[in-house]
């Protein structure tokens, strides 16, 4: 009885070695133009430092921001009290099977003054209003556990992660209208988080079972 218990102590402490938990993780910054536009990133692949750890969970993130610089004028003969631009942005983020993450923004914005009808001056007068910088942020995250779904993040090299994004605008309150958006575009940063437990060497399990015996030895 002496020698399975202290046989079932060694056991205990080669689970809690094989449970133990860490993570590591990497980040990288993105800007392009839009619309459309992309980019791609490459991450460090998991390195399991010969067999020592093994991974258990992906984790995705991404924050962004979609933004330009937006005038309007009216072009119509009536007046317009309620001239707004609407800002639509679209990003997604292709990790390969089996994440595919995508993120969609929107924003609204009316001239509070509104606008007069149209004066027939280009880029100027009480038909036209600056709405100047207009930005909205899009995020998301997933995540993978599944052992399958682990090989191509694991190894040596790269995991290339293509990012798409796509933006535009249009104006409300008015039924003819001229638009112009300068530095449209979109940045923000992207994280792969690899969580994963350390398993010991085959000969460490080994000496675990081998010092429980011994011990139970002793005691007899």
């Amino acid at each position: 009885m002496k020698i399975n218990r202290l046989s079932g102590v060694a056991a205990l402490a080669a689970a809690s070695t094989f449970a133990a938990a860490d993570i590591t993780s990497e980040t990288q910054n993105f800007s392009f133009p839009l619309s459309p536009g992309g980019t791609t990133l490459n991450f460090a692949q998991f390195d399991t430092l010969g067999g020592t750890r093994e991974l258990c969970k992906v984790t995705f993130e991404f924050d962004a921001t979609v933004q330009g610089q937006v005038t309007a004028e009216n072009d119509s003969s009536l007046p317009a009290p309620n001239f707004g631009v609407q800002l639509t942005g679209f990003l997604t983020l292709d990790v390969g099977a089996p994440a595919v993450l995508s993120g969609f923004g929107g924003i609204n914005e009316v001239a509070s003054q509104g606008v007069g009808p149209s004066d027939g001056n280009t880029g100027s007068g009480p038909d036209f209003h600056d709405f100047g910088l207009l930005s909205d942020n899009i995020s998301g995250m997933d995540m993978t556990t599944l052992l399958a779904d682990f090989a191509q993040f694991i190894g040596g090299g790269t995991v290339p992660v293509a990012i798409a994004g796509s933006a535009g605008f249009s104006v409300s309150g008015t039924t003819d209208s001229s638009l112009d958006i300068t530095n449209l575009g979109a940045s923000g940063s992207v994280t792969i988080t690899y969580e994963y437990k350390i398993v010991p060497a085959p000969a460490s399990v080994a000496l675990l079972g081998l010092g429980g015996l011994v011990a139970g030895r002793r005691r007899r």
